[in-house]
């Protein structure tokens, strides 16, 4: 009879206690050297589609100035709640048609309602022409450096009266440099409105992310726009 003899086979080893501490080691620095570059990449994509919204949103104002024979309304509200924000997007854009989208949403401006739930905002308008405070009608005005677009010396405030524009304490009627700014809040998140009336936004350069971390993102009407 011929017996078979099996070798013995070789006992599994697992990890060890210092292979295992090795490998997570490993593990948290790739994840410490990838981790800024994706959060990078996705600012990147958040920020260049907010310059391509601002640019759709350029195009629909300039579209309803031709048809209508003026710019469309702003609205100003200083009542925080999770349906009304100040400098709103016009809803004549996308009730119009001007824009296809229902409503365009500022990527970087959410507000928490009631419930605990995140909600978009639109982006944020301003022109000097004629809009809504609260539901009251009234002029509305822009600060504008006084070197525009060098943007280095103070604001001036450009503001409407019977019809004409004027840069206060000016008397005569003038040209103003823009008539209308479109902007989202950027990285930082929205400061608010009183602190926005502080900055004098969305026109100063000073204001405009990157040059300022807590800056804005935004499109004027002569077509320039932050980086």
């Amino acid at each position: 009879m011929n017996v078979t003899c099996k070798s013995p086979q070789p006992k599994k080893r697992g990890f060890t206690l210092v292979e295992l501490l090795a490998a997570i080691t490993i593990i948290a620095l790739l994840v410490s050297v990838l981790a800024p570059a994706y959060t990078s990449a996705k600012l990147k994509a958040k920020i260049s589609r907010v310059h391509s919204d601002l640019r759709q949103i350029g195009i629909a104002i300039e579209a309803y100035r031709d048809d209508c024979g003026g710019l469309p309304p702003v609205r100003e509200s200083c009542i925080e709640n999770s349906t009304i924000d100040y400098f709103e997007m016009p809803r004549e854009l996308y009730k119009m048609r001007y824009i296809q989208a229902h409503r365009l949403l500022d990527p970087f401006n959410t507000v928490r309602d009631e419930n605990g739930i995140d909600q978009g905002r639109m982006y944020k308008y301003n022109a000097i022409g004629w809009g809504y405070s609260n539901n009251s009608k009234t002029t509305f005005a822009m600060w504008i450096p006084l070197d525009y677009p060098i943007s280095t010396k103070q604001c001036a405030l450009y503001y409407l009266s019977g019809g004409q524009v004027y840069r206060y304490p000016e008397k005569k009627p003038c040209e103003p440099p823009i008539r209308w700014a479109v902007w989202s809040v950027g990285p930082a998140g929205d400061p608010g409105w009183q602190q926005a009336g502080c900055r004098k936004l969305p026109v100063p350069r000073s204001e405009w992310y990157p040059f300022n971390p807590k800056g804005i993102i935004v499109r004027l009407s002569d077509g320039r726009t932050s980086p």
